[in-house]
């Protein structure tokens, strides 16, 4: 085991707490900045092609970092590289609160991505791995309720730090950069339990067990589960990069209460689904929740009103709350455990890429349909396909981990 040298017996021991509080905070950096990267790269000049384009940049950058992300955080220091991811987030945000045009804000979001090629994969691996097995779903399911938690507050604080910039030094660019100054320093505060985390090596033979780095970059064990998050990716990043010019669009008031009723409702569903999958098993909970997902674009596509966009704050975190600790469980017990951190990678590829991808093709639709009515009914289609693809390959996804 790679935290502690005594296996974990509870789910709330001292490095499964440091690794949720380091994560929250992350969360908090994360959701404060993402849902305004449309506004501001508007703010900035782009067109509306680039808008998406450059939203959706830096996870394009992650899937081109993770060749060498996974096997460094497989064979390295996990802890001194999450302190140097931590570090790297930090000055990301500087770096766009210092941007005066494009040039400026792409190389921020360059380096944004490197980040985010081993933050997001490096920490899941550490909580996996101060978990006890048969409790592995339920502890996942509580880690991923950190980042609801922050998706609860950090949209509105976001949004009203940026009012309270633009008010307080009179332009909308010092609101900006009130916003990502902010978002610097809960990357610097998130040093602190990076720090007091307890954390033991691995030895050299279980590093030489793994073989040579190109070994660790994709587990081929976790390459469906990865496939279909890469499809419920493209599809979830859409609400968080577009709802607010949706909402404005449909002249619908107080989008900050979208984000915070879903965060609220995905806290609960996220735990709530790890627990069912320890109880009934992945397929009895992902396949349910991976419909409600898809109805949830529907609603909002279809419905353009304030009780419309409610009603999808409920449902949409409600099924992908449901399904995405069900997924992370598959593509983690793929594999055996001193394996955890290729898996981990392996599925953060297909994430990033369903980011990268995901708002380069809604700001397509958009650009095409002029309409965020449409650019959401569409968001369905990924989900579907998701589902279609985890009921195809379930059978031989499983005869692979039994192997």
């Amino acid at each position: 085991m790679d935290i502690a040298d005594v296996k974990a017996t509870t789910i709330w021991n001292k490095a499964f707490t440091c690794t949720i509080i380091a994560n929250f905070l992350l969360g908090i950096s994360q959701y404060i900045v993402n849902p305004l990267i449309a506004t501001y790269t508007d703010y900035l000049g782009a067109s509306d092609f680039m808008v998406g384009l450059v939203s959706g940049l830096y996870f394009g950058v992650s899937v081109a970092a993770r060749p060498f992300s996974g096997p460094i955080i497989t064979k390295m220091n996990k802890k001194l590289i999450m302190l140097f991811s931590y570090v790297l987030g930090a000055i990301v945000n500087f770096g766009y609160a210092m941007a005066g045009g494009m040039p400026q804000f792409i190389a921020a979001r360059v380096l944004h991505g490197i980040q985010f090629a081993f933050i997001g994969s490096l920490n899941m691996t550490l909580a996996a791995d101060s978990l006890p097995e048969e409790k592995m779903a339920s502890g996942l399911g509580l880690f991923s309720a950190a980042i609801a938690i922050s998706m609860a507050i950090a949209p509105t604080i976001g949004i009203g730090l940026r009012s309270w910039g633009e008010s307080t030094f009179g332009s909308l660019g010092a609101g900006y950069t009130v916003v990502f100054l902010t978002a610097a320093a809960c990357m610097l505060l998130a040093l602190i339990p990076c720090s007091i985390m307890p954390y033991r090596h691995r030895s050299k033979e279980e590093l030489a067990s793994l073989g040579a780095w190109y070994k660790n970059i994709i587990a081929v064990e976790a390459l469906m589960p990865t496939v279909v998050v890469l499809f419920y990716s493209m599809a979830q990043i859409i609400y968080t990069i577009y709802m607010e010019p949706y909402a404005q669009a449909n002249n619908i008031p107080n989008v900050g209460l979208f984000f915070t009723i879903y965060a609220f409702v995905l806290l609960a569903a996220r735990p709530a689904g790890g627990r069912l999958v320890d109880k009934y098993g992945i397929p009895k909970v992902l396949i349910p929740g991976t419909l409600i997902f898809a109805l949830s674009f529907l609603v909002l596509g279809l419905g353009n009103s304030f009780p419309a966009m409610l009603i999808t704050a409920i449902l949409a975190p409600l099924g992908f709350g449901l399904a995405q600790p069900a997924i992370q469980v598959m593509a983690l017990q793929s594999v055996e455990p001193v394996r955890r951190g290729v898996a981990s990678n392996t599925n953060f590829i297909g994430l990033d890429f369903g980011y990268f991808i995901g708002p380069s093709l809604a700001g397509l639709a958009y650009s095409l349909t002029n309409s965020y009515s449409v650019m959401f009914t569409l968001g369905a289609i990924p989900v579907l396909v998701a589902l279609l693809i985890f009921i195809v390959g379930l059978k031989a996804s499983r005869q692979k981990t039994m192997a």
